[in-house]
């Protein structure tokens, strides 16, 4: 690969362009660029160094194409949560039916609308905090964690502040935030799988105990094997989903 063009592709990849067919348009302009430089009698050294600085090349770019990027993070995001939240408001509900087959107890007990809506509305948010959280990481260098928690922290403060002047209720929010800066931690705590199967679960079947009833400690236990699920599945969602609309 010639010098010219090694350095036209280290400036796209540098750049930040979230479209694939935007980085090669880019990459054909620069390389024609060059490539007249070159056929008007022009060194191909001296065409490259007309280019530019090409850390300033790719910088400028990165700024023209914020919005796009922004756009497809937030796009990247909302298809996370959504297919997140689905799939395993699924497995959970799932679960919860075997439970209750289990303790003999009729299903429209457990699964009563004004419950089950509740717990929906648990489950979307604690997955719009985890997903949040994998999102806002990528905009920090150094301690991306801490600074991303207190970002989302902010973030849901605000819709609850929303919510609650709107005369709507916010506490969903609150458990979100929590329970998906709580999964986050054990995540990046505890590196052994076989730790994080046995602590998420535990801490969740301790809500339970507060009722001293077995069926509501399975219940959360069940609750927290879906969180647990969810940190694994969500890691992949949104990276799949990163790739892919960046084909586009």
């Amino acid at each position: 690969m010639q010098p010219a063009h090694r350095l036209i592709e280290e400036i796209v990849s540098s750049s930040r362009i979230p479209s694939a067919r935007r980085r090669r348009e880019v990459l054909r302009e620069l390389q024609a660029h060059v490539e007249d430089a070159i056929s008007s009698g022009v060194t191909e050294r001296l065409a490259v160094d007309n280019l530019g600085d090409p850390r300033e090349i790719a910088s400028h770019f990165a700024w023209v194409y914020r919005k796009e990027r922004a756009v497809l993070r937030l796009s990247v995001f909302l298809l996370s949560t959504i297919a997140v939240a689905g799939s395993i408001a699924a497995i959970v509900m799932a679960m919860k039916a075997g439970i209750a087959i289990g303790f003999g107890v009729p299903l429209p007990r457990i699964f009563s609308p004004r419950h089950t809506l509740i717990e929906a509305i648990d489950i979307l948010s604690t997955a719009a905090a985890y997903v949040g959280l994998l999102s806002l990481e990528k905009l920090f260098d150094r301690r991306h964690f801490p600074k991303s928690a207190a970002l989302l922290a902010l973030i849901f403060a605000a819709l609850a502040a929303v919510f609650s002047m709107a005369g709507r209720p916010w506490k969903f929010l609150l458990f979100g935030l929590v329970a998906g800066i709580f999964l986050r931690t054990i995540q990046v705590l505890l590196k052994n799988q076989a730790a994080r199967i046995v602590v998420v679960p535990a801490c969740f079947g301790a809500i339970g105990l507060i009722s001293l009833r077995p069926l509501t400690v399975a219940s959360w236990v069940v609750t927290g094997l879906g969180y647990l699920a969810m940190t694994h599945l969500a890691v992949r969602v949104d990276r799949a989903l990163f790739k892919g609309l960046q084909q586009l």
